[in-house]
């Protein structure tokens, strides 16, 4: 509906009213102009009628007809009055030829009333003004005087006068139409500035300056529009300082958010789970789900979790370079327009998963390492106590392998407390360092493990520069290259060469430990540093390894804050490389 601006509606309102006073005023202004014309008739007339009866005698008649009609005559083409004397009867005594009094007019002056008329002649077109006046005693009249005047001067001149009093209304009015109009202008100029303001205020220009005025209506009006600025000043930053701090939040969680509507587009995420997803942050918003995100899993979780009351909870493999378990949390939304919507929560829980693996793994490993030496024991022992102890030759034997199996045990027991200390210095971070020459831990490696080394005919070689000096826990070091070098030793066949070598590479120390053994198949990589992980069980069994040795080996490296890694080839060989920071030692 087309709406009206203010300031027409003033000068309409304006306009209404000066129409209805103009017209109001000129009726009544020509009324009295009429009024005043028409008495002013009258009053000639009644001075004519009491001039014509001084004429009269005292009995009432003329004294002479003639002369009386003479006179009148004079007065006739003086005045324009035509004057006729009548008898009570109403017939005409003397004067001008004139339409006789009706019946009514003559009763009243027959009975002392003088009576006056307005009288319009058709075959003239003129207006006719008639008195009648009785003259003699009262209810008696002896005479009637007969006054007849033709109003056609007095009403040309009544008309001029009505046509100026309509020229000056028309005059009048149009000023006060001009000053209406100016007046509106003035009066719709602060609401005028006032919705300017309040639009600006819309726009977010909270710096608009609102108008003064003195109007006390449009100066609340303005103060509330002043406390509104205020308010939305205060709402705005209180606003963005939820949405920095949402933003903080959403972007510094670990775990993934992603925000759809009923209708499954997107509504937020965050890096995380764009991240975890492989989309464009930027331009998922407000797209449908299935479009941004191929993946049919999600999309029925997403559907379960906008349509049911409580939380639902699922996990999500998603498939790619690298294969990833996401768990999946979501909540229905719901507002109060009634559309509904779904907020879900995404965990990558794919290393929690694997380190549950690897605990499973290490329980029934652990379990089975101690329960191998421990059902050993305990059936010789059982063995001895049913008479076998009397066999000198049997019981010796039984107990050789009861104490092999004992040294097996706190050999497990053994590297798994080692393994237990090493975590709590790696958790705690305060490892003792101090700074040695490298080739003197590498000596003591060749001592510990070279008579090893010998029996089983195998060459130790070591290439470390004499003025190299490292940063290390030398204990430590030590243990996790003795490890390496014995299981080289255990996998090596005769005759052949074990290497040790050790050099700076940029802020790193580098030791590489080569074997020419059997080599290791490319599946057993990933696992091979896990807790009692075994490549060929019962040959390590056999060999009197405990499963512990490379687990050790990696957490006193990352102890060190450094890395290990394994590169091998199935019939040619094996090459431990552990690599150790040095920042210390360069400051």
């Amino acid at each position: 509906m087309p709406r009206t601006r203010l300031v027409w509606h003033l000068f309409a309102g304006w306009c209404a009213l000066v129409t209805g006073v103009l017209i109001a005023s000129f009726w009544l202004a020509s009324v009295r102009l009429a009024e005043f014309a028409d008495a002013a008739e009258r009053r000639r007339l009644a001075d004519a009628a009491a001039a014509t009866t001084g004429m009269l005698t005292a009995g009432g008649r003329p004294a002479d007809p003639e002369s009386f009609a003479a006179a009148v005559a004079g007065m006739r083409a003086a005045a324009g009055i035509e004057v006729d004397l009548l008898d009570p009867a109403g017939r005409r005594l003397a004067g001008d030829a004139a339409a006789p009094l009706d019946a009514t007019a003559v009763e009243q002056a027959r009975a002392g009333r003088t009576t006056t008329a307005s009288r319009y002649d058709v075959a003239t077109g003129r207006r006719v003004l008639v008195m009648a006046v009785p003259h003699g005693p009262p209810a008696a009249a002896t005479a009637i005087v007969s006054l007849r005047a033709d109003t056609t001067a007095a009403d040309v001149a009544l008309a001029a006068a009505q046509r100026r009093l309509l020229a000056g209304s028309l005059v009048c009015g149009a000023a006060a139409v001009a000053a209406g109009l100016v007046f509106a202008r003035r009066s719709a100029r602060p609401v005028l500035e006032l919705r300017r303001a309040a639009t600006q205020l819309a726009a977010g220009r909270v710096d608009a300056p609102l108008p003064a005025t003195e109007v006390a209506e449009l100066a609340d009006i303005a103060g509330a529009f002043g406390l509104l600025r205020e308010q939305l000043v205060e709402s705005g930053l209180t606003i963005g300082r939820q949405g920095t701090q949402q933003q903080a939040v959403l972007g510094s969680m670990i775990e993934g958010v992603l925000a759809i509507d009923a209708r499954q587009r997107v509504l937020g995420i965050n890096r995380a789970a764009a991240d975890l997803l492989g989309v464009d942050l930027e331009r998922i918003i407000g797209r449908p789900l299935q479009e941004v995100i191929r993946n049919p899993d999600l999309r029925r979780f997403a559907l379960l979790a906008i349509d049911c009351r409580e939380p639902v909870e699922d996990d999500l493999a998603l498939h790619g370079v690298r294969d990833r378990t996401i768990r999946l949390r979501g909540t229905a939304l719901r507002d109060a327009s009634g559309e509904g919507g779904a907020v879900i929560v995404l965990n990558d829980v794919t290393d929690v998963q694997r380190l549950e693996n690897v605990r499973r793994d290490f329980v029934a490993n652990v379990s089975h390492e101690l329960k191998t030496p421990v059902a050993s024991i305990k059936g010789f022992v059982e063995t001895l106590l049913d008479g076998a102890v009397d066999d000198r030759a049997d019981a010796r034997r039984f107990l050789e392998i009861i104490a092999r199996q004992a040294d097996r045990l706190a050999a497990i027991i053994e590297d798994l407390l080692a393994l237990s200390r090493i975590e709590q210095v790696e958790g705690a971070g305060d490892l003792p360092r101090e700074q040695v020459a490298f080739g003197g831990v590498l000596a003591a490696v060749i001592a510990d493990c070279g008579p090893r080394a010998a029996e089983r005919s195998l060459a130790i070689e070591t290439d470390c520069p004499g003025e190299l000096m490292a940063d290390v826990n030398p204990p430590l070091v030590e243990q996790a290259l003795i490890n390496l070098v014995d299981n080289a030793i255990k996998h090596s066949q005769p005759g052949r060469t074990i290497r040790l070598a050790a050099a700076a590479e940029a802020h790193d120390l580098v030791v590489r430990v080569a074997d020419e053994g059997c080599g290791i198949e490319p599946e057993h990589l990933p696992r091979l540093f896990e807790r009692f992980y075994r490549v060929d069980t019962s040959r390590s069994r056999q060999q009197g390894g405990t499963g512990l040795g490379l687990a050790i080996v990696k957490h006193i490296v990352q102890a060190h804050g450094g890395t290990v890694d394994v590169a091998s080839t199935p019939g040619v060989g094996s090459t431990f490389t552990i690599r150790l920071p040095q920042e210390r030692a360069d400051a």
